[in-house]
């Protein structure tokens, strides 16, 4: 494979159905960690409910420790039958991900996605981002076997690849993605895209460390 370094192991991703597995991030050998889980009844018909009244939707805030992640919604839609229950939640993986990585605040971004945002295949330049698909199609990514890398430090190449080789984050999943910015890990972050449009809309929150 072009571009690989040979002084380690390729990537690879670690599933698993306790939110411990996610500290696995801290492996030098894995880009992906996932956490699959099951929402509840109520988060799940929030999500979809919401994603559907929102249209299109964005808004980015940056939470502290004594901070409320209300302010990610709209005032109508902290109405809506679950949305307790879906804030809670959003909490929850806020505050693991204050557990993993210590950060001085953490950017929480919040999309209703009626259309595809990052069509193309490309590596995020952050040490790590935390995904969470409420409702849709979950963020699609590539395997390291499948991967063409740059034969020198530069932009990812068009990735030839088939339907078949694609992977899917599972929607409701808690998932990190490891990106260029982790120490020890540049040229090798996970290679990722958003799905493209389906039936419904997408309800997806992402992570960052804020410094």
């Amino acid at each position: 494979m072009s571009g690989e370094n040979n002084s380690l192991s390729l990537p690879i991703a670690v599933r698993g159905g306790k939110a411990e597995c996610l500290t696995e991030i801290f492996r030098d050998e894995v880009n992906l960690a996932v956490w699959e889980r099951t929402l509840s009844g109520e988060c799940n018909a929030f999500a979809h409910r919401f994603s559907r009244e929102a249209g299109v939707f964005e808004r980015f805030v940056g939470v502290e420790a004594d901070d409320s992640v209300e302010q990610i919604l709209p005032a109508w839609a902290l109405e809506l039958p679950g949305a307790q229950v879906w804030l809670a939640d959003v909490n929850e993986v806020v505050e693991m991900f204050r557990c993993l990585f210590e950060p001085a605040a953490v950017g929480v971004r919040l999309h209703v996605l009626p259309d595809t945002m990052c069509p193309r295949f490309h590596t995020d330049r952050v040490p790590a981002r935390l995904l969470v698909t409420y409702a849709g199609r979950g963020t699609e990514w590539l395997p390291e076997s499948r991967v063409t890398r740059p034969a020198e430090s530069g932009p990812l190449p068009d990735q030839s690849v088939s339907e078949a080789d694609i992977e899917v984050l599972p929607t409701g999943g808690v998932s990190l993605l490891k990106g260029e910015s982790w120490i020890g890990n540049e040229g090798r972050g996970l290679v990722h895209r958003s799905p493209a449009p389906g039936a419904s809309p997408r309800l997806v929150l992402g992570l960052d460390w804020l410094s």
